[in-house]
């Protein structure tokens, strides 16, 4: 939208003020000229003035309507991140209350399992460690879901700084498309977050002698599942700091905006709070 403004408006209205200033070029050399018979062309220098006035209030209506533009997709984009932000929290915990009472059952067929378990130190531990397994993901998809929130919130603030660029005439096509690339990759990760937080790890006790491998066969699929979801998330920072380096390539993209650089997203790196 902006960039159709700058070809269909602010570049013709400069071309109409180079115009101006050429033909008050034209009309001084003449004046210059008639000087020595006091023949003073006022009129046509009156009016190469307001045609230059005309055009430079043109111009400056034209950025400031530019510029709400800006403001106006920038809330725009807010408003469309917020409720996503929204929608995927109320599924989160959505599947969080569907695993509570799956996680009940699953207890309560474990308590009967252990039964025939004879060694009560053995039984009590693997109790224990179920009720881990269990917290321990939903902690981690907590965790992932603050994570990805603070990613978003850097690429709000690169989308905000390209909407600005673009209205200023910058090239920012690059920018825009890997912008597209990150909002689909933090898509995907709370799509997996979504997905882990409705999963629970059940040990299947069959024997006493089994019992370790009951416990490392549960934890190691607890183990790989997180490990999807951190690469996930992982994939939605790197392509916000894609598109964070691609709008500080642009040469002066900062001239009268606040600077938004790829060290900021580093901040919000999954590796950086494991």
């Amino acid at each position: 939208m902006t960039a159709s403004i700058l070809k269909t408006k602010i570049i013709p209205m400069i071309k109409k003020l180079i115009t101006t200033v050429a033909l008050s070029l034209v009309v001084a050399m003449p004046v210059a000229a008639q000087e020595a018979t006091n023949v003073q062309p006022t009129g046509i220098r009156k009016e190469v003035r307001e045609m230059r006035e005309e055009t430079l209030k043109d111009i400056k209506g034209i950025r400031t309507d530019a510029q709400a533009q800006v403001k106006s997709l920038r809330d725009s984009l807010q408003v469309d991140l917020k409720a996503k932000r929204e929608e995927f929290q109320k599924t989160v915990d959505a599947k969080r209350e569907e695993v509570k009472t799956k996680i009940e059952a699953q207890r309560a067929e474990l308590k009967a399992r252990l039964e025939k378990i004879k060694d009560e130190r053995k039984k009590s531990l693997v109790e224990k460690l179920a009720k881990r397994l269990d917290e321990i993901n939903d902690n981690r998809t907590r965790h992932y879901g603050e994570v990805v929130t603070k990613i978003e919130k850097s690429l709000e603030r690169v989308a905000s700084r390209t909407d600005k660029a673009a209205s200023r005439g910058l090239d920012v096509a690059a920018v825009k498309t890997a912008i597209e690339a990150a909002k689909k990759a933090i898509a995907d990760a709370r799509t997996a977050i979504q997905t882990q937080a409705g999963k629970t790890y059940p040990i299947n006790v069959t024997t006493e002698v089994a019992l370790r491998a009951a416990v490392k066969a549960a934890h190691d699929a607890l183990k790989d599942d997180l490990k999807k979801v951190h690469d996930a998330v992982k994939a939605a920072h790197d392509a916000v700091r894609k598109a964070a380096v691609a709008l500080a390539q642009i040469p002066k993209v900062d001239d009268d905006s606040a600077t938004t650089t790829p060290s900021s997203v580093d901040n919000n790196n999954p590796t950086n709070n494991p």
